[in-house]
């Protein structure tokens, strides 16, 4: 309902191009990239379940509803895939009423929600191909944070994060009380996501890998330093190119610390 509320208004002032870029981003995005993704488990486990005639009820609600926001952008496919889905060759895709939002329907909150969850995911997908973990192995992942809220939010969605991220032992606290050594971690809002690699890699070969990934960024902040240092550079420079120069150098920076503190915990 929020993507048919921002495509109506793109629509009413002409805004064609930023109608048709929110609509790809729901559509590979939400739907694609993330909703199939976490109702696959509800749709293999029990064909005759509530939980799975929801899901494939939704799945069919959302694709219709997105043929008719894409038809004036493509109208032939958008028809052909309408008739397939709904197996009527007299109802016409091009004469149905154009989706109108239900703001009733628009929950921040939830959408807060599953930011949260996604971004934990991404995270802990993304550390596992930093590890090397094989993608089919299972891991022990530990989630903390201090804040009641994400936590009970983590504490809901934890299916997702165990189906997404393939995760076997699902650890969620508000306080680590022992060091998790030999492990790989990051930071997702003001939650700690820690993946222990003891007997799931090679960890001196993730150290070299690692180390050689610092000493490459630390010869960029050099590269980036001595430029920002040179008298001539910063007197002739654009300012667009010393603003662009000095924000690559924070991030480097930052890389570096991140890199630093992962070698620290696998030694």
């Amino acid at each position: 309902h929020q993507t048919v509320q921002k495509t109506r208004d793109y629509l009413e002032n002409y805004g064609m191009g930023e109608a048709a870029k929110g609509l790809y981003e729901f559509i590979w995005g939400d739907f694609c990239d993330w909703y199939i993704e976490l109702v696959k488990t509800r749709l293999w486990k029990d064909k005759e379940s509530v939980s799975c005639a929801t899901a494939r009820q939704t799945l069919a609600f959302i694709l219709a509803g997105t043929l008719k926001l894409l038809h004036p952008f493509m109208p032939h496919i958008t028809e052909e895939i309408w008739h397939h889905l709904t197996q009527e060759n007299q109802q016409v895709l091009a004469l149905e009423t154009y989706p109108i939002a239900d703001s009733s329907l628009i929950d921040l909150d939830l959408e807060n929600t599953f930011e949260l969850l996604i971004e934990s995911i991404r995270v802990l997908r993304n550390l596992r191909a930093e590890a090397g973990i094989k993608p089919g192995a299972t891991i022990t992942a530990i989630l903390q944070t201090e804040n009641s809220q994400e936590l009970a939010i983590l504490q809901r969605g934890q299916v997702y994060l165990k189906d997404l991220a393939k995760i076997e032992n699902l650890i969620l606290t508000d306080k680590i009380t022992e060091e998790v050594n030999q492990a790989i971690a990051s930071v997702v809002a003001t939650v700690e996501i820690l993946i222990p690699l003891s007997g799931l890699v090679d960890i001196s070969v993730l150290a070299g890998k690692l180390a050689k990934n610092l000493a490459k960024v630390e010869g960029e902040i050099k590269s980036l330093s001595d430029r920002l240092n040179k008298p001539s550079f910063v007197e002739k420079a654009p300012e667009a190119l010393i603003q662009k120069t000095k924000q690559a150098l924070a991030e480097a920076e930052k890389q570096a610390q991140i890199l630093q503190e992962r070698l620290k915990r696998l030694h």
